[in-house]
């Protein structure tokens, strides 16, 4: 087995030792990619590969598709930075709908989400956007685990590692496992009230309050995904067919 291990961090510590370990308990072969040390620029909007078109921006986007394409499974060990994930990460996933021509090889793929914190406090929204991350390769997080390690080294402890056994064995045997204060059906740790429910934001399923499903949502699956994606393009054709009226509302109020 290949794993792919996607991080974000200069910083050579708990995402590395992460990975490594699991490797090792896995007796896989291991390549890691380092978002932090490579070139990536701001996604232009621009739509052009949404329609098939090569990004005109020159950077490592390309090759990082290519990096999880030879892999087997793709795991994201990243840590939380201001309750959210990295900045190069979020600058990949804002170049996503590159990922396009890879989607149906990538959803046969395996994959899982560790992120690490320093304040239990201060988790934020980070498991979220490394969930969706996954998602919107058209991957299916087989977990998503949070690990409590600051100091380098640290998630190597005793209750630290126990989660890192558990990712090595849903990688392992491809099975899925859901901790009780996620959302049965895409593992989102964040919901919002809404009407007397729970809404969860990633796949918009209802839930009462102890996260049973009143209602399953389909936002973020695969046949949304391609859903969505053809809506985009019908977007970027309407706004050829309106970018004269809207122009002159610019000149109207003069921005």
């Amino acid at each position: 087995m290949k794993i792919l291990t996607i991080t974000g961090t200069k910083r050579k510590g708990n995402s590395l030792l992460s990975a490594r370990y699991i490797a090792k308990k896995l007796e896989a072969e291991l390549d890691i990619l380092n978002m932090a040390d490579l070139s990536i620029e701001p996604c232009k909007a621009c739509y052009a590969c949404l329609f098939g078109q090569k990004c005109m921006i020159e950077d490592d986007v390309e090759m990082v598709f290519e990096r999880i394409e030879d892999a087997d499974a793709v795991l994201l060990i990243a840590p939380v930075y201001w309750l959210d994930l990295t900045g190069k990460i979020k600058m990949f996933l804002d170049r996503m709908f590159m990922a396009l021509p890879y989607l149906r090889d990538f959803r046969s793929k395996k994959g899982a989400v560790v992120y690490l914190y320093g304040f239990e406090d201060l988790r934020g929204w980070a498991s979220n956007t490394y969930n969706i991350f996954l998602r919107v390769l058209g991957i299916e997080p087989l977990a998503v685990v949070g690990i409590n390690a600051a100091l380098p080294g640290e998630v190597l402890k005793k209750g630290n590692v126990e989660k890192l056994d558990l990712i090595a064995e849903v990688i392992e045997k491809g099975k899925r496992v859901r901790f009780d204060y996620q959302c049965p059906v895409c593992l989102s740790e964040i919901f919002r009230q809404e009407n007397g429910v729970l809404r969860c934001p990633i796949c918009r399923s209802r839930l009462d309050i102890d996260l049973n499903v009143v209602e399953e949502g389909a936002v973020m699956r695969n046949e949304w995904m391609d859903e969505h994606y053809e809506w985009l393009r019908g977007m970027k054709r309407l706004y050829i067919e309106q970018r004269d009226e809207l122009a002159k509302l610019r000149d109207v109020y003069g921005v």
